[in-house]
């Protein structure tokens, strides 16, 4: 008989699942396997035994038995503990944010993780997996007893590493969009306050950034206010989307229709900073003689077309 035992001091239901999802397909082909369970104090412990007597057919099913229990574990480490892990990375080096702010941060690292970004150090889901199994692979080839904690914290410690800088990437980026948050928050009760200037912009956002201020008519709206301060603003060379809040901001209108034809398809920044910084004054179009391409396109400066 050949055993591996395999012990955890948490979620040892779903470790038994996963070893039976495997094992189902060796009793498929003829192959005995038993599971025992025990414990010892706070841990649990599983006994994955199948019979063998010494030949070659029985050194071929105790290599099957270590690749089921390595693909099982593997399976478990980064599908079921994995949030759990980024949840105590977060509790243990970001404790001072709140119990929402840390939500939101895991929340955060897994996206970066599922998404398996070229910049992400971790790579994807299934790429951990095969990484975690090789070493699995390896260390139950010399040893028939494994501790999953000890394992992890020990044995997979470049594998926490990755998790460890997931995590700072969320918080970098929770920072930067609750910063923006606050911006907008700022940048409308600064238009709530302010008196209207001009009754209606349509607002006309091209490709790359670009984008044309008009009129009902279609034509460039004038402002010499305006004028200089898209100068000034050129000349600091701020985003295309810094320059357009701050013009609209200028104009201060009382309604505001963006059109979105001459952009791609997907999330749009700059009309969701729009919406954010003018809320219920902001319309967007569906389609109309404005969004053509003769007006949509990129025009000269004197056209009011504000680029850089």
């Amino acid at each position: 008989m050949q055993a591996i035992t395999i012990g955890t001091a948490a979620g040892i239901d779903e470790i038994r699942q996963r070893l039976d999802d495997e094992f189902r397909i060796l009793r498929a082909e003829g192959v005995s396997v038993r599971i025992g369970q025990s414990h010892r104090g706070a841990f649990a412990f599983l006994d994955c035994a199948v019979d063998a007597d010494g030949s070659a057919r029985s050194a071929q099913i105790g290599s099957l038995l270590r690749e089921s229990v390595a693909t099982a574990l593997s399976d478990v480490i980064v599908e079921k503990w994995e949030d759990h892990l980024i949840r105590k990375i977060i509790r243990g080096s970001y404790s001072y944010f709140s119990r929402d702010e840390q939500d939101l941060i895991a929340a955060y690292t897994g996206r970066t993780l599922r998404s398996g970004a070229e910049d992400a150090r971790g790579g994807n889901a299934e790429g951990r997996k095969t990484r975690i199994l090789r070493r699995l692979r390896d260390y139950l080839d010399t040893a028939d007893e494994l501790v999953l904690e000890g394992f992890v914290n020990f044995r997979l410690r470049d594998y926490i590493e990755e998790l460890e800088d997931a995590v700072d990437r969320a918080v970098d980026e929770y920072l930067m969009e609750r910063e923006h948050r606050e911006f907008i928050r700022l940048l409308r009760h600064f238009v709530d306050i302010q008196e209207p200037r001009i009754d209606h912009v349509h607002v006309l956002l091209g490709p790359g950034g670009s984008f044309r201020l008009v009129d009902d008519d279609g034509g460039a709206i004038r402002s010499e206010a305006l004028e200089e301060f898209v100068v000034e603003m050129v000349e600091d060379e701020v985003s295309h989307e810094d320059l357009l809040i701050s013009a609209l901001i200028t104009l201060a209108p009382r309604r505001l229709t963006v059109h979105r034809s001459g952009r791609p398809s997907g999330r749009d920044e700059a009309f969701e900073t729009i919406l954010g910084v003018f809320g219920e004054r902001t319309a967007e179009c569906e389609g109309c003689t404005l969004c053509s391409p003769t007006h949509a396109g990129a025009c000269e400066p004197s056209q009011a077309t504000w680029q850089h």
